[in-house]
């Protein structure tokens, strides 16, 4: 077993390469009632490994009379089929921008075990003192379990487009496990998983204590993420949806987790996605942001917005003065808004060239149910139904509203739940 005392006794070994040795008891000849002087306990320094060790299959083991195993000094890139498993309570240490990178189908198994984590660490006790991990690797057995990463997010996996950076991140194409995986103390966010085409699963997660966010993911991502994870405790507490691989195209849930969303910019239901947010949940939208359910026939998308009386869904805006909003076209699934509040949303939707309409915005009268929900500080209207040059009120049969309540809407009147129509920008009615 690997002794506990490690995180003291490791800069000391990495710092000298020296060898400890402890006298478990001792006592004189004299002393008769003493028990006999026990065997000194030598504990070794780490083992370098070469930045070319892993071209064939290796397992690293866990050695008793090492507080660290394993020194790596190089960004290793590691390529090919090779298949490389970790001991649990392997402790391996990091020079300064020293990380590994897994390609083609490189199989990686970190499988600790609750008594007897895996550690990747560094030989510094700073954030960001080296890069991390990344994975390509599109070999399904590649995870990690009850493995702990601290002190890595320095300098960037990749300089250019894409871009990929975080203590732990997985590229394009990539398949991989996450679970009783600590990411802790980097210089930079703990998760990036926006990879596209990437299959990735994630269980009782720990971010914290990062220069950060917590994670940086796509959303069609965003679902792996539950409340069997914390992610709280960072410099920045939001899980940050970001604008890459932006369409839901399968059915997917946002859970209640212990920080807010934070939405970068258009997150796109489509062709066969539904998309449900969980009672409780709070998303806050950057300027550009917005939700939109919409694509070609049969129409088979939705979004299901489910707050409850004591957990409303909070949909708001990052800066506090505006956001886009949520934009309906065509669909006739059950899409539904209830027990919500909706605020500051401002009616643009940068795709469909539309701007200054509604909190929410129906194109080619989409079926909704909105109830017990509260629209607050608009700045133009709640709702908003296109008409093109229409002048006339529409008589939008599919939408059901219900016990919502409005205070400081802009435009339209609260008689008509702040209704408004046009095309959508420039001239609207009423």
């Amino acid at each position: 077993m690997k002794k506990m005392f490690w995180k003291d006794a490791s800069l000391l070994f990495l710092l000298g390469f020296g060898m400890l040795t402890f006298t478990m008891s001792s006592c004189s000849e004299d002393d008769c009632a003493c028990e006999p002087e026990e065997e000194e306990q030598v504990l070794l320094p780490p083992v370098a490994l070469e930045c070319d060790y892993f071209t064939q299959d290796r397992v690293l083991v866990n050695d008793p009379d090492r507080p660290v195993d394993y020194l790596i000094d190089c960004y290793m890139k590691i390529s090919g089929d090779v298949q490389i498993q970790i001991e649990p309570g392997v402790v391996i240490a990091f020079a300064a921008d020293a990380g590994m990178s897994f390609r083609d189908e490189v199989g990686f198994e970190a499988l600790g075990t609750p008594n007897e984590p895996i550690v990747f660490t560094g030989t510094s006790a700073n954030k960001g003192h080296w890069r991390g991990l990344i994975f390509y690797s599109s070999n399904s057995n590649t995870k990690l379990q009850h493995t702990v990463i601290e002190y890595a997010g320095g300098k960037a996996f990749t300089e250019m487009s894409p871009h990929y950076e975080g203590s732990v991140a997985v590229a394009h194409d990539a398949r991989v496990a996450f679970d009783h995986l600590t990411v802790r103390d980097g210089g930079t966010h703990g998760l990036q998983l926006n990879g596209g085409n990437s299959e990735v699963s994630t269980s009782a997660l720990l971010v914290t204590g990062n220069e950060g966010v917590p994670v940086k993911i796509s959303a069609y991502h965003t679902h792996i993420l539950d409340a069997t994870s914390s992610f709280s405790g960072n410099a920045s507490d939001f899980i940050n949806v970001v604008s890459e691989y932006y369409a839901i195209e399968q059915t997917a849930r946002w859970n209640k987790l212990d920080v807010p969303y934070l939405v970068d910019g258009r997150v796109h239901v489509k062709n066969g996605g539904h998309l449900s947010i969980e009672a409780g949940v709070e998303l806050q939208f950057k300027s550009s942001a917005y939700l939109q359910a919409g694509d070609m026939l049969p129409y088979d998308y939705s979004i299901r917005i489910e707050g409850s009386p004591s957990a409303p869904v909070i949909l708001t805006a990052a800066n506090g003065s505006n956001w886009g909003g949520l934009h309906f076209s065509f669909t006739q699934e059950d899409n539904l808004i209830s027990n919500a509040v909706i605020e500051y949303a401002k009616g643009d939707f940068a795709a469909a060239n539309k701007s200054n309409s509604g909190a929410i915005y129906m194109h080619a009268d989409p079926k909704i149910s909105i109830s017990n929900t509260m629209f607050q500080h608009l700045p133009n209207y709640a709702l908003y139904a296109y008409t093109g040059a229409g002048t006339s009120r529409p008589d939008l049969p599919n939408l059901s509203l219900d016990s919502n309540s409005f205070v400081n809407v802009a435009k339209g009147n609260e008689a008509d739940s702040h209704l408004g129509w046009g095309g959508g920008s420039g001239v609207s009615y009423p």
